[in-house]
């Protein structure tokens, strides 16, 4: 006997698919532009705080169309979803944290949360970078990029404490530079999957 799907579950069905296309299509931009923002930011110490405000606002917009683009593969897994999570968390923080910067809210207390919030941002981006390249279907080449972010990442942070913070500020670009130019590579893979997703025609049942 055939069941027939109410006609508002169909509606709102078809209504999360289209938002998550856009999402999908959007995060692609978005993780270009985001990487790129972040990158520099390590370089232009006066821009930083508003360079990453907008940086990882862009971001968080690309990490959840990877996660959408990525969570129906059997591959991308828990874990996936896991390191997504930690990573939404780290960059939403700073953001806020960057954005208080730029308004003087919070004065020089943010360094404090920020250094905390890292050491997710980095256990996240493992994570996810190892759930990505199983999944196999976003540039590897990106993926490593954001992997190899994560130790040289606390390399610096154990250079600078050993140094007692007397090493050059540039040497944060390091870390900086892998992670922007990783996000700015998925981004542009995550574009051409959904440009060529949707140039396909649609199968009429």
């Amino acid at each position: 006997m055939a069941t027939t799907r109410p006609a508002g579950v169909e509606k709102a069905s078809g209504e999360d698919s289209m938002a998550a296309s856009s999402l999908i299509w959007w995060g692609g931009p978005a993780a270009v532009l985001g990487g790129l923002l972040v990158m520099f930011g390590s370089f232009l110490s006066g821009m930083n705080p508003p360079l990453y405000a907008a940086g990882f606002v862009l971001l968080i917009v690309a990490i959840t169309g990877v996660y959408l683009y990525l969570r129906r593969s059997g591959r991308f897994g828990l874990s996936g979803a896991v390191g997504f999570y930690l990573c939404v968390f780290a960059f939403g923080v700073t953001a806020i944290g960057s954005l208080g910067v730029v308004l003087n809210i919070w004065g020089a207390r943010w360094l404090d949360v920020l250094g905390a919030v890292n050491i997710l941002m980095i256990l996240g981006t493992v994570i996810l970078g190892a759930a990505i390249l199983r999944a196999g279907r976003l540039p590897k080449g990106g993926v490593w990029l954001l992997i190899a972010y994560a130790p040289t990442e606390v390399g610096v942070i154990v250079a600078m404490a050993a140094s007692g913070y007397t090493l050059p500020n540039l040497l944060w670009s390091v870390p900086a530079i892998l992670f922007g130019l990783g996000w700015a590579w998925l981004g542009y893979g995550l574009w051409s999957e959904s440009r060529t997703s949707a140039s396909k025609p649609s199968r009429v049942s």
